[in-house]
C-alpha cells in the first residue's frame, strides 16, 4: 500500500505542547532535585509523618509513644505566558530568504518557528528558576518576581530552629570553605548521616569561590576541569536562581515543587492574528499554575537569606 502526505506549513508551526512544558517548567532548572506534586489545580496537602519515643524498656504490659501524621496546605501561583512576533520583523531579519514569496501567504518559515519555541522554553526556565528562590508577592519589581512567593521568603518565616539560621557575610576565596563549614556543623543530627538523600544548595557565586578554593589548595591541575562540588561526603548544588551569598540545606523530599502542567498540555496556544483580527503576528499564551514551597521546618539550615536575628 502507497500513500503519500502533505504536512502543511501551520502544522509545522505548532510547537509540541507537552514537550514545552517539560523543557520550560522540569528539564535544565533545580526543581528537578524537588519532590515534584503534579497536576495541582488549586490548594494541596502534603502530608508528614513523625514518631515520638519509638524504644522503651521491656516488659509485660504495652509501651508506645504517639505517631505524629500532619499535612501542610500548599497552593500553586497562577502565571501567563505571553508574546507575540510580527512578521515584518522576520521579513528584514536574515529569515526573508526562507519565507513563501508574497505577503499573504503562510510567512513563518518552520525552521525559525522550532527555533522560536526552543528559544521561548530556555527564556521561561530561566525567569521560573530565579522566580523559585526569590520571588515575592510583597514585591515592587514590577517584573515576574512579584508573581509569586520563592523559598527563600517562605523560608524566612519557617519555624526553623534559631541555631539553624545563619547570617551570611561578604564570601571570598580565603573565608569560603570557614562559612560552608558553619552550615555544615549546623545540620541536624536526624538527617546528618542520610547524606544521599540531603539537598545542599549554594548560590552560582558561592559555587565558583568554592571551586577556586578547592583549586587553590589542591596539587592536582584544574585548569582544565572544574573541581567537583563536594564537602566531607555532601554533594553541593549550584543554584543559579539563588540570591548571591546564600545556601539552603534540608532533605530533598522537603523541596517542594508545585505544577499543572501535564493535565492540560492543550493550553498552549500558537495564533495567527493575520486570519483572525487581521494583525500579522504570530502571538503565543500558556496559563499555567507554578509553586514552590517547603515541608519540616526544624529539618533546615538556611545560609544568608536576611532573615537571621
Amino acid at each position: 500500500m502507497h500513500f503519500s502526505m502533505d504536512v502543511t506549513t501551520p502544522a509545522l508551526l505548532q510547537a509540541n505542547p507537552r514537550e514545552f512544558y517539560k523543557k520550560a517548567l522540569l528539564t535544565d532548572s533545580t526543581r528537578t532535585n524537588f519532590r515534584q506534586v503534579l497536576n495541582i489545580k488549586e490548594k494541596t496537602k502534603i502530608g508528614s509523618l513523625g514518631f515520638g519515643t519509638l524504644l522503651h524498656e521491656a516488659g509485660c504490659d504495652f509501651q508506645g509513644g504517639d505517631s505524629e501524621l500532619d499535612a501542610k496546605e500548599m497552593e500553586p501561583c497562577k502565571i501567563q505566558i505571553g508574546t507575540d512576533i510580527c512578521m515584518y520583523e522576520v521579513e528584514e531579519s536574515f529569515l526573508a530568504d526562507w519565507m513563501t514569496a508574497g505577503s499573504n501567504g503562510e510567512w513563518m518559515p518552520a525552521e525559525f518557528a522550532s527555533h522560536f519555541y526552543e528559544v521561548l522554553g530556555e527564556e521561561v526556565s530561566e525567569r521560573l528558576e530565579i522566580l523559585t528562590f526569590q520571588g515575592d508577592t510583597d514585591g515592587e519589581t514590577e517584573t515576574y518576581l512579584d508573581l509569586c512567593d520563592g523559598l527563600e521568603k517562605k523560608l524566612c518565616a519557617a519555624d526553623i530552629p534559631v541555631s539553624q539560621v545563619i547570617a551570611g557575610t561578604t564570601i571570598n576565596v580565603g573565608n569560603v570553605v570557614a562559612e560552608i563549614t558553619k552550615v555544615y556543623n549546623k545540620i541536624p543530627k536526624a538527617i546528618r548521616k542520610r547524606k544521599s538523600e540531603v539537598l545542599w544548595l549554594v548560590s552560582t557565586e558561592i559555587a565558583d569561590l568554592y571551586r577556586l578554593a578547592v583549586a587553590t589548595q589542591s596539587a592536582e591541575v584544574y585548569t582544565a576541569q572544574l573541581p567537583a562540588l563536594n564537602f566531607l561526603g555532601y554533594t553541593l548544588t549550584e543554584a543559579q536562581g539563588m540570591s548571591e551569598g546564600t545556601m539552603m540545606v534540608s532533605l530533598g523530599r522537603n523541596f517542594v515543587f508545585l505544577a499543572d502542567l501535564v493535565s492540560d498540555p492543550e493550553d498552549l496556544n500558537v495564533i495567527d492574528l493575520s486570519k483572525t483580527t487581521g494583525d500579522k503576528k504570530i502571538r503565543v499564551r500558556s496559563d499555567f499554575k507554578f509553586g514552590v514551597d517547603y515541608l519540616n521546618d526544624a529539618e533546615w539550615v538556611v545560609y544568608g537569606l536576611g532573615c537571621a536575628s
